[in-house]
């Protein structure tokens, strides 16, 4: 049996930057305009750059002047340029916030939770590539906290860092957005539950039975958080989180009434 690695190397092959790939389910979603769903950044700034050019260029090949662009969150964390892709779409949403949707994903809520409480949160946020963001800030992090006041002072400088603006906005992302029979979130939906009445934990990290059950009620969900390569569109599920930092594939899916799920991407 192939190691995990290199089937998705095989996945990753198989798509080109830029690549469409076709999907063959007997239905497909139908939001109220066209939309650009924009799986995880982490950090990624140049894929950021390069694949929201692929999008407004997808844009005007197709004549679509309303659409609307999501972004599923973990914008921030182990890739290098946390702070620009931050800058990068608070300008966008603040240009377009009718149009441009972004999301909160598990790294975001990691990041609030180390600036509140660094002794509890910290460990697990600087191990799951809260160091880059940091770095991206110009917080130099050790490689050994000698102790818990280490992480407190850490924490002090990252809050004299990161503007209070940028953790504003990020402390006030939804987690949820909704067109038609169409649902973005960062981590899925529990499939026994409306939208309306999803636990935040599940909606950040990933409900029990979110990739076995396909739900009853004829949405769609489309999500990132956990690497699925090449990207899938089926059972009323979408992935697109292709791993920008791990494999240097950024994704979205391109959803539209009337017409069939497709992907672009940006590949470094």
């Amino acid at each position: 049996m192939a190691a995990p690695i290199d089937r998705l190397r095989r996945g990753l092959a198989a798509l080109r930057p830029g690549a469409e790939r076709q999907f063959t389910g007997a239905s497909a979603p139908t939001p109220a305009r066209p939309a650009y769903v924009v799986g995880d950044v982490h950090g990624c700034a140049n894929l950021l750059a390069t694949l929201l050019t692929a999008i407004e260029d997808d844009r005007t090949a197709r004549g679509w002047s309303d659409t609307d662009l999501v972004l599923v969150g973990d914008y921030v964390d182990r890739g290098p340029d946390s702070r620009d892709v931050l800058a990068d779409l608070r300008a966008r949403q603040s240009q377009a916030p009718d149009r441009v949707h972004c999301l909160c994903g598990n790294h975001e809520a990691m990041m609030l939770d180390f600036l509140t409480d660094p002794v509890s949160a910290g460990p697990t946020w600087l191990n799951n590539g809260g160091r880059e963001t940091l770095l991206s800030f110009g917080v130099t992090v050790a490689r050994r906290l000698p102790d818990l006041e280490a992480l407190v002072e850490l924490a002090v400088a990252a809050r004299a860092a990161i503007p209070a603006t940028v953790t504003d906005w990020v402390r006030g992302l939804p987690l949820l957005w909704r067109s038609g029979d169409l649902v973005a979130v960062h981590a899925g939906l529990h499939p026994d539950r409306t939208p309306e009445d999803q636990a935040e934990v599940d909606m950040l990290w990933e409900p029990p039975l979110f990739r076995q059950a396909a739900r009853q009620d004829g949405l769609w969900v489309v999500h990132g958080h956990r690497i699925t390569v090449p990207p899938v569109a089926e059972a009323g599920r979408i992935s697109v989180d292709t791993g920008a930092f791990a494999y240097g594939v950024l994704s979205c899916a391109v959803l539209a009434p009337g017409e069939a799920p497709r992907f672009l991407q940006a590949k470094a």
